[in-house]
């Protein structure tokens, strides 16, 4: 086994450096941060539904232009009409 050594009575901290870590908001900050489920962080911050909002719209921007495209393609494709003929 390794020889360790513990300090039972290590001194005491300065009021300096206590005080610096005496921050609720942050602690809470990180507390609910850290119990929150990933899923339900990215699109509560307002930068990922932009980015959703974007994505959304060059999809159906995308979508869009794939359907004028397959009409125009099937508009051209049917076949022409029979002349009828004059009697």
């Amino acid at each position: 086994m390794t020889d360790t050594k513990f300090n039972i009575d290590p001194p005491d901290l300065p009021e300096e450096r206590i005080n610096k870590h005496k921050d609720f908001k942050k602690l809470l900050y990180n507390y609910q941060l850290a119990t929150k489920p990933l899923y339900k962080t990215a699109l509560q911050k307002f930068r990922y539904k932009r980015v959703l909002i974007i994505i959304l719209l060059i999809l159906l921007v995308m979508f869009l232009l794939i359907e004028v495209n397959d009409n125009e393609d099937k508009n051209s494709e049917s076949p022409p009409e029979k002349e009828q003929i004059k009697e």
